[in-house]
């Protein structure tokens, strides 16, 4: 036998057997074989309470260590660019939300497209608030409207980053015919601590950021930009109640680099659901005022195009331009 006529036969099965035992590569049977890391669009305490309930738990179902890693900037483009030039292995796993259908509204060069990652599941759903100043002259929705009437353009408001907050604040302007000015941050953490600091007047944001410091009467809560009030602060009216059809209603979604294996975005959609439906873990995000969703891979990818087109549609209707 000539073993020189045997060597790319070899050859072939000693890389097989490099990449099967590869942590890359490893099927979803026995995946994961090494740390996963989930990667964040936004700051420290800028909305990242749910990935630090759910981490240790993913931790002891994964059997691996979950890092938790921030790359906040320019409305998740930042953290999305990282994920679709990640390895497509299921250890780089990202979150997202409306931003990336509300994205194409704001910049015209975004350096990926759909096609470059792969939707995993929906996790939740958020409350937001308009919060306040404590001294502001005006506690309410309609005063802060009337106010606002009567002082054109000496408002200001604060957002963590462009996308579904921006739009559908400047959807509620359009609506109550009022003019305001924006100013954007890397994440809600800083735009509350401005607004703490007394050089921002509103901050339109999840609940869950500022919630203990409306709770502390660090700042006031004017409305509730969800579909109805929220739980306990029923005070503060819902934005819908006087202007139908202006809600904002983020979500974080699971995402991956294209070409993870399916049966591996399937497992961590799952495993994610099973944790989140833990009474003890959904109480904890109720608390939050985190709504728990889910979708499939497929649903998902669905959800974030379809958002596109209805976010382009009501861009037009309240002629909506980009921020300079």
């Amino acid at each position: 036998m000539n073993i020189l006529n045997k060597l790319p036969a070899i050859a072939t099965v000693l890389a097989l057997s490099v990449i099967a035992s590869s942590p890359g590569v490893a099927s979803a049977q026995d995946w994961p074989r090494a740390p996963v890391k989930i990667v964040l669009p936004f700051t420290p305490g800028g909305g990242d309470q749910l990935f630090r309930i759910i981490a240790p738990r993913l931790q002891e179902k994964w059997k691996q260590p979950v890092v938790i890693e921030y790359k906040p900037g320019a409305s998740n483009i930042v953290a999305t660019d990282y994920i679709v030039k990640s390895r497509p292995d299921g250890y780089t796993v990202g979150v997202t939300g409306a931003t990336v259908a509300n994205n194409p509204l704001f910049y015209k060069k975004i350096p990926y497209t759909y096609d470059d990652f792969s939707g995993i599941t929906r996790l939740v759903n958020l409350e937001m608030a308009l919060v306040a100043r404590n001294d502001e002259p005006f506690n309410t929705l309609p005063e802060l409207v009337a106010y606002a009437k009567q002082n054109p353009g000496k408002l200001n408001w604060g957002t963590g980053g462009l996308g579904a907050t921006y739009a559908g604040f400047r959807q509620f302007m359009y609506a109550a015919d009022i003019d305001m000015l924006h100013v954007n941050f890397p994440g809600w953490s800083q735009a509350l601590s401005e607004l703490m600091g007394g050089r921002l007047d509103l901050v339109i944001n999840p609940h869950d950021s500022s919630k203990e410091f409306v709770k502390a009467q660090k700042m006031k809560m004017i409305a509730s930009f969800g579909p109805k009030r929220i739980p306990g602060y029923d005070k503060a009216a819902a934005v819908n109640e006087t202007y139908p059809g202006v809600e904002i209603t983020p979500y974080f979604a699971f995402i991956a680099p294209k070409g993870t294996p399916s049966a591996i975005l399937k497992k961590i959609q799952v495993d994610t659901t099973q944790v989140h439906n833990e009474p003890a873990i959904k109480q904890q995000l109720t608390e939050l005022g985190l709504h728990v969703t889910t979708a499939t891979p497929e649903e998902t990818d669905l959800a974030f195009r379809r958002e596109t087109l209805e976010w382009a549609k009501i861009a037009r209707q309240i002629k909506l331009q980009p921020p300079q």
